[in-house]
């Protein structure tokens, strides 16, 4: 009883973004879960299209400000993950999210001592995550990163270059700890 009323609260929690989208929250199915706090905008063109089995725990936060935030089947995002697109953001299937991922696909310009670094502007890559990864707390994925499939990184890593094998990584930066 208590996990379909879970299920049912996550229900109406989708709808409402749904609705305050204005279309651009696309759905592709059904079997949805939103958390408390989930906020997903969009702006500047930019949409958010979630696949079936899509689980989003409490304060996750999407921003397809400007880029597409594209989600394949089955991904599981634990609580506080931030993902924000201003190029794009694709994320492949049957995935799990650890608590506090981060992954901008952006980062501030700041060459110009002249001017303030908030008026600089933006450099931006998209992000290619993709099918049956584990990526663990606390885990940065930065501008211009593609990982590849089958692939686990490690808790507390940062991820500044594409991971093109599988295998397990870890560290600042990241690199390859071990062959799966």
């Amino acid at each position: 009883m208590r996990r379909k009323m879970m299920y049912l609260m996550g229900g109406f929690r989708l709808l409402k973004e749904f609705l305050w989208s204005g279309g651009k929250l696309k759905l592709s199915g059904y079997k949805y879960y939103l958390g408390k706090n989930v906020k997903i905008n969009t702006e500047n063109g930019g949409k958010c299209y979630l696949g079936k089995k899509t689980w989003l725990s409490d304060n996750t936060y999407f921003s397809a400000n400007g880029g597409d935030i594209v989600l394949g089947y089955n991904n599981f995002f634990n609580s506080n993950c931030k993902l924000v697109a201003k190029a794009g953001i694709t994320v492949g299937d049957n995935n799990l999210f650890g608590p506090n991922v981060v992954a901008f696909d952006n980062d501030h310009n700041y060459e110009n001592l002249e001017m303030l670094i908030c008026k600089q502007g933006y450099t931006v890559a998209k992000i290619e995550i993709g099918s049956d990864i584990w990526i663990g707390a606390n885990v940065t994925i930065c501008k211009g990163v593609r990982i590849c499939d089958h692939v686990v990184v490690g808790a507390n890593s940062v991820v500044t270059k594409s991971i093109t094998e599988p295998g397990v990584y870890a560290g600042v930066p990241a690199r390859k700890i071990k062959s799966i």
